[in-house]
């Protein structure tokens, strides 16, 4: 089965290639097609000129492979988790931290009040220049630029707020730095709520076309609405809690993988994930919910996502299967932490625009994805006023 899905792949590339080199809009990209592949910001980095070790399941064992070989494992849809870096991440007999969920919910005041703030404005205004670079492919100029451009976004919001909040990037050894606010609270714990920034083209990843509106485009303005509202509230948590904008997911979870061992390394510690990636999309012809994946997360994590909902949204959850190296959710989980996953939908391959030139803004309701941020300001507060240990 993986042969025929190989070779349906690289048939497919053949017939892609043109449609992968469709310009961006104006602004990011002015280069003819044919000079594309020339610039230096569609030039991929040097983090393919050793091969990585990849991983495909936990029942398979990890295995060195090219970029060629990796670019094939893309194509055929095969999810993968990229340990070279974080090998001991994937050590087993080491736990996490041991954390305390509420049972019960207790905020509803202060979750009411700041839900009362959010709005979809600030969706449009970000998205429409973040996808306006050609692509955020993680190992290139393109990459860099779009993270330190959302770093700015976040900067300039918080400087607004005067709040106690400090924002930073953290360098990986690929050219697109991850992102993290601090919204420092009274005790050592952390609450991590997150996306990912980076986009990638399917077919010819660091310069084919990959606007990356829902992927994960939606999930980056979701939190980031999340913390607009948090920081006009004056919102002071008991844990600290932390806003994360992952680099390089889309190459096998790298830039969550590096945090997620960062913070077991250090001791830190995580009281729990919740993951937004892709919030923007959903069939009209199907129910519209909230998506939680059911594998590789923690139940007790997922149990209060449904609570809070059902407390705080209009939507109602329904759980599904996301497979092995989904999304950065699978990082704290494999660390031993809590994590767990929203998605835009309960079918996984519903939106077909994905690593596309046709992910664009214009496919997203952003009245969908306001339940979404809703979701990730109820977590907040939630998790992040509970009682400490």
């Amino acid at each position: 089965m993986r042969v025929a899905l190989v070779a349906l792949a690289l048939v497919a590339a053949v017939g892609a290639v043109q449609h992968a080199f469709a310009p961006g809009p104006v602004g990011h990209v002015s280069e003819s097609h044919s000079d594309v592949r020339m610039s230096a910001e569609f030039q991929p980095g040097s983090l393919y000129d050793n091969r990585r070790l990849i991983k495909v399941s936990e029942h398979v064992r990890a295995r060195y492979m090219s970029l060629d070989a990796i670019l094939v494992l893309r194509q055929a849809g095969v999810r993968f988790m990229d340990i070279t870096d974080a090998q001991d991440l994937h050590d087993l007999s080491v736990s996490g931290y041991e954390s305390t969920l509420p049972l019960e919910l207790s905020q509803g005041d202060a979750v009411n009040k700041t839900l009362a703030l959010l709005s979809t404005d600030l969706y449009g205004l970000v998205l429409e220049p973040f996808t306006a670079f050609h692509n955020r492919y993680y190992d290139s100029e393109n990459g860099r630029k779009s993270s330190k451009w959302l770093q700015e976004q976040i900067e300039e919001m918080v400087a607004m707020a005067k709040a106690n909040v400090t924002v930073s990037s953290v360098e990986h050894r690929f050219k697109q730095p991850s992102v993290v606010a601090r919204i420092h609270g009274e005790s050592d714990e952390i609450v991590v709520v997150s996306a990912h920034q980076d986009s990638v083209n399917m077919w010819l990843p660091w310069f084919g076309r990959a606007s990356g509106a829902d992927d994960d485009g939606s999930g980056t303005v979701t939190i980031l609405e999340a913390l607009r509202v948090l920081l006009d509230s004056s919102f002071a948590p008991r844990r600290t809690v932390e806003l994360h904008w992952y680099a390089g997911e889309e190459g096998g979870l790298l830039g969550s993988q590096a945090i997620a061992k960062q913070y077991k390394d250090e001791g830190r510690k995580v009281v729990a994930n919740l993951h937004f990636d892709m919030t923007g999309f959903w069939k009209r012809t199907e129910p519209e919910v909230i998506g939680l994946v059911a594998d590789r997360t923690d139940p007790e994590t997922r149990d209060l996502v449904k609570k809070l909902a059902r407390a705080y949204t209009r939507l109602e959850t329904r759980e599904f299967e996301c497979g092995y190296g989904c999304s950065d959710h699978a990082s704290w989980n494999q660390a031993g932490f809590r994590s767990a996953m929203a998605f835009e939908s309960d079918q996984l391959e519903a939106n077909t625009h994905i690593h596309s030139p046709e992910d664009t803004v214009a496919t997203l309701d952003f009245n969908h994805m306001l339940e979404f941020s809703k979701l990730a300001v109820a977590f907040a507060y939630e998790v992040g006023n509970a009682k400490t240990s």
